[in-house]
């Protein structure tokens, strides 16, 4: 077994570039501010296993204008934007991309900005300037999500629509690039997503094939099951193979989409001992990791030493998803070996790549072993297999 495992670490340290296909890696930068092993800034990112990354988030405010973080100057003159930008300096290839957005924007600025025209133009005309002045290669729209979560209106569907047409309209004779994460359920697709006409104008939609499972549900469920579990009611729909169909029976064309893929687990605190497997009842979120400090949710390089650490009861179901527990915690997520299939279920299905949210949640630094960012390095690996 041992041998196994070094021929597996010396495999995954020697992975190439994604061939021909892209590696979108999303960056949260606020990761700079964690304590101790969990500090990450520019220094720590994985460009060379890279074709995008991608810096999150800018965001905006009710009437157009562009906002962030209270360290960050705005107009991209902070050492954080000034650093990341220089990585072209070394990696002259790599796309490097602002998004804008995320959930805890919420809905309700994008709704109101994108269904006025005059807002809108604005809106657009600033995130256009911005990309330009602070020397982006793109921008990523993480509109979280159209018509939905409160602020949101039924118009929203046609809205995006506009501001995709628009913004592509300007920035793609510059040669910049326009990309949008997106959901997976068909009922998030059918109420915000026209999927034919905004496909026309993006380069790429990144399928945001996590978050499937958490604390909003009775009972414990793995983040990202690639085929679904046998506990669960909705394992129909709720996989990723259901939430790429979904896009792909509307219309998106398989050579822009791009596979989400997690470096964290969902963790729940057990309601008791006699259910440890999918579908235990549950009685909240997981114990905060000791890095990343949020309830229900750890960085995969938190779980791999809490493994280390103290004794885990370990389930991996083969290419489909893996959850682990010790005593009351339980923890749902994507090992090397689920990532690997699923990067290679991605070429299978002749997608443009795969996506990772985050590259600060992966074991960066080889805490758990000699191999760095073995999630990234395992979905390289399982879409170059074919």
């Amino acid at each position: 077994m041992k041998a196994v495992v070094l021929i597996l670490g010396f495999m995954l340290c020697a992975v190439p570039a994604l061939g021909d296909g892209v590696s979108i890696c999303y960056w949260g930068a606020w990761a700079n501010y964690r304590p101790e092993l969990g500090a990450y800034g520019v220094s720590d990112l994985p460009a060379d296993l890279c074709t995008h990354l991608v810096y999150s988030f800018i965001g905006l405010d009710g009437e157009g204008n562009l906002t962030l973080a209270e360290e960050i100057d705005v107009g991209g003159k902070s050492s954080y934007i000034k650093d990341f930008i220089k990585l072209k300096e070394t990696y002259p290839k790599l796309k490097l991309i602002v998004a804008v957005g995320g959930y805890n924007e919420g809905s309700a600025d994008f709704s109101k900005v994108c269904n006025n025209d005059t807002l809108r133009a604005h809106f657009v005309s600033n995130l256009v300037q911005f990309v330009e002045e602070s020397g982006f290669d793109g921008l990523d729209l993480d509109w979280e999500y159209p018509g939905q979560r409160e602020g949101s209106q039924e118009s929203d569907k046609q809205a995006f629509v506009d501001l995709v047409r628009d913004l592509k309209e300007q920035l793609g004779p510059k040669g910049l690039e326009l990309m949008a994460a997106v959901p997976i359920t068909q009922w998030a697709v059918g109420i915000g997503y026209d999927v034919a006409n905004i496909s026309k104008h993006l380069d790429y939609i990144s399928l945001m094939t996590y978050d499937m499972h958490g604390t909003w549900e009775n009972v414990t469920g793995s983040n990202a099951p690639l085929y679904g579990q046998l506990t669960d009611p909705a394992g129909d729909v709720l996989n990723v193979q259901a939430g790429l169909n979904v896009w792909l029976t509307n219309g998106a064309p398989a050579s822009k989409l791009v596979l989400g893929l997690p470096s964290y687990g969902k963790s729940f605190t057990l309601a008791s001992l006699d259910n440890t497997g999918t579908g235990a009842p549950h009685a909240g979120g997981g114990a905060p990791g000791p890095y990343t400090g949020e309830t229900g949710t750890l960085a995969y390089y938190e779980i791999c030493l809490a493994q280390q650490q103290s004794s885990w009861n370990v389930t991996v179901v083969k290419d489909n998803y893996a959850f682990a527990s010790s005593g009351l915690q339980w923890v749902g997520y994507d090992d090397p070996s689920i990532t690997f299939a699923k990067g290679r279920f991605a070429k299978q299905n002749k997608l443009a790549g795969v996506m990772y949210w985050a590259t600060d949640l992966d074991d960066f630094a080889g805490y758990c072993s000699r191999v760095t960012y073995p999630i990234i390095k395992a979905g390289i690996k399982g879409f170059n297999s074919l």
